[in-house]
């Protein structure tokens, strides 16, 4: 992944990680018969999955020319170099994971539940995480590395300012939509059998809490990518032990009045403060990054949100939710308010002239052109 990407090939890459769901689920709904322990089943789909996706990227590694061999040189400097930055980079990137498994002990210290309330919550805030931010950074990483490789300063902060914007144009609403809908979504997606509808009011108050810091969750991945093509992996690990600091002591402080609650709060106040205290030091490294039309576009892009959860609150309050409806008014429900909810969004940005909308539009228009 990381050697196509730098070539600046994502497609294979992107879609590799389908290999290894599709070979899970494969796994288990045909082979688990075969074995006395079906959870074996599964096992194996994920050894099977995980050489598909090896598979899968092969052809395109050949197609650039580059072909792997295995080389004993523990005297390559290359070997040296990301040593010292991997070390760092490790913690650095698994900070929000830690901070989860940490919410996930404190929660098994309060009432039964709390920790699958927690884990449905976050599963829900992995999915925009996943599609976006993820997918943003890893492209964007390649773009910065060339600037700091060119020593051209003000393309990076460029790409830095676009790449942020970009960001929080998907962010924002997604966060908006999350908090607003937080009750259907865990209803519809959740709720049968023993989760009823008192889980899916505990789920969905954990749900709004992860959402308030998903702009900032997303960020990071941007922010921690210029990091790492500035060859700094320090920095990252830093704040990511201030974060973990941060996340521990507010997880105590609002665990007991607020519950489970408190715990998806503290995560995302940590989170905002990742974004702070790095935003601060990368300031300093490479002077202010961030432009006008920065700080214009992300304010059309809340105006906007702003508009959107107006419209959404309306469409509650003429078609009030019941969580109690047959799933299919439930799912009709909450489809009809996303896409309305979708439309009032892109709507707006347009009437705003939201240059993120704009730049769609026209990566639209030249794709059907074609």
């Amino acid at each position: 992944m990381g050697i196509l990407n730098s070539f600046r090939h994502f497609t294979a890459p992107a879609l590799s990680p389908v290999m290894l769901n599709i070979a899970m689920i494969a796994a288990a709904l045909t082979l688990r018969s075969f074995f006395a322990e079906p959870i074996t089943a599964l096992a194996l789909g994920v050894l099977a999955g995980g050489a598909l996706q090896l598979a899968m990227q092969w052809p395109f590694l050949l197609k650039y020319g580059v072909k792997l061999k295995f080389r004993f040189n523990l005297r390559h400097p290359g070997i040296k170099q990301i040593g010292l930055l991997m070390l760092p980079a490790i913690f650095g990137a698994g900070v929000t994971t830690i901070n989860v498994f940490v919410g996930t002990i404190l929660a098994s210290l309060l009432p039964g539940g709390s920790v699958t309330y927690l884990f449905y919550a976050d599963r829900i805030m992995e999915l925009p995480l996943g599609i976006f931010a993820i997918a943003i950074g890893t492209a964007a990483l390649p773009s910065f590395s060339q600037h700091v490789a060119a020593d051209n300063m003000d393309e990076l902060k460029s790409s830095i300012s676009f790449s942020l914007r970009l960001m929080l144009f998907v962010t924002i609403p997604a966060m908006v939509a999350l908090m607003a809908l937080n009750l259907p979504i865990i209803s519809v997606l959740f709720q049968r059998g023993a989760f009823d509808a008192q889980a899916t009011v505990l789920t969905a108050q954990a749900l709004f809490c992860y959402a308030l810091g998903l702009w900032a969750f997303s960020l990071i991945r941007i922010i921690v990518a210029v990091f790492y093509s500035l060859q700094d992996a320090k920095w990252p690990m830093k704040a990511a032990i201030i974060t973990l600091i941060v996340n521990l002591v507010a997880s105590i402080a609002l665990m007991f009045p607020l519950k489970h609650s408190g715990l998806a709060l503290a995560n995302s106040l940590a989170a905002i403060v990742n974004v702070i205290i790095l935003g601060i030091v990368l300031k300093k490294k490479i002077g202010p990054f961030l432009d006008r039309n920065f700080y214009f576009s992300t304010l059309k892009i809340i105006t906007s949100s702003i508009v959107m959860w107006g419209a959404i609150m309306l469409i509650n309050v003429f078609i009030p939710w019941d969580s109690g409806s047959p799933f299919r008014s439930r799912l009709i429900y909450l489809l009809a308010t996303i896409a309305a909810g979708a439309a009032t969004f892109f709507i707006c940005s347009y009437i705003l002239k939201s240059p993120e909308i704009h730049g769609i539009i026209r990566l639209l228009k030249k794709r059907f052109n074609r």
